[in-house]
């Protein structure tokens, strides 16, 4: 049985064993001391022999490098402003700007939505026919629209007279 591991410890070390092979191989090493000790012995052969520069670490090597950071200093140490502060104020910046531009427009759509509100205020203040006629006169007269403005019978309009008439 030991035989059948070794050589199994040497395929796995040469990479030619099968992934399920390899994985229940692994957790057998973990499990037993002497079968990790051949395993680091068998890979410093392998790169020996493949002219690979290796060094060994001591079986304890994990165990001393937790020991070493488990008593160094631990320091609270202020850091450095992020970009976060920018960021957030570029958003609250751009965030105005949008509430400015849909507050113009909003308040221009309301002023839109009562386009006639004017009209009703000339409306309401009962102007009477006969001075809105005067005025309106007034108006075509300081156009030079007398020919319409007269109501004179014997003058002709400006289509008739240019027009051809047979007699």
């Amino acid at each position: 049985m030991q035989e059948q591991q070794l050589e199994k410890l040497s395929l796995l070390v040469d990479d030619q064993l099968a992934n399920a092979r390899a994985i229940a191989m692994l957790k057998s090493v973990q499990r037993d001391p002497e079968l990790q000790a051949k395993l680091q012995r068998y890979a410093l052969i392998s790169q020996a022999l493949k002219a690979e520069q290796g060094s060994v670490a001591g079986l304890d090597f994990a165990e001393k490098v937790k020991q070493q950071l488990k008593s160094e200093p631990v320091y609270f140490l202020p850091r450095k402003k992020s970009d976060d502060h920018l960021k957030k104020t570029s958003l609250a910046l751009a965030a105005s700007i949008v509430l400015a531009v849909v507050g113009f427009y909003a308040g221009k759509t309301q002023n839109q939505a009562q386009p006639f509100s004017r009209i009703t205020t000339v409306a309401e203040r009962q102007i009477p026919a006969e001075q809105m006629n005067a005025q309106f006169k007034d108006y075509l007269q300081a156009h030079d629209n007398v020919w319409y403005v007269n109501n004179n019978a014997g003058v002709k309009s400006y289509a008739r007279l240019a027009s051809y008439q047979p007699k």
